[in-house]
């Protein structure tokens, strides 16, 4: 008999897409503008501006309605992996694939 794989992700991956759907609305806001954002204005020695934009992203994420949302699917994204880590401890990732044991 076949040994059947489990569909739910590993706990460092929704942690890591957790954080970085923050940090992609830090870097670029609520509307992102190709070949614009905070990381471009460091590298190109903008640093008033990267500061400027940051701050104000900052501000728009805990303030506007897609902020709060990134924070939320965020939230939501952790707290799985969270229960994932609590209720499933021996599930490991290796490479691209996901095993446990029963």
């Amino acid at each position: 008999m076949a040994r059947r794989r489990m569909a739910i992700p590993h706990p460092s991956v929704t942690g890591m897409a957790a954080g970085l759907s923050v940090a992609q609305y830090l870097n670029q806001g609520g509307a992102p503008t190709p070949g614009k954002g905070v990381i471009k204005d460091v590298l190109d020695g903008d640093l008033s501006d990267a500061f400027s934009s940051l701050s104000t992203h900052a501000v728009d994420l805990a303030t506007s309605t897609k902020g709060k949302a990134v924070l939320s699917s965020a939230i939501v994204l952790a707290t799985a992996g969270g229960l994932a880590r609590k209720f499933f401890p021996s599930v490991k990732l290796g490479g691209t694939k996901l095993y446990f044991k029963i």
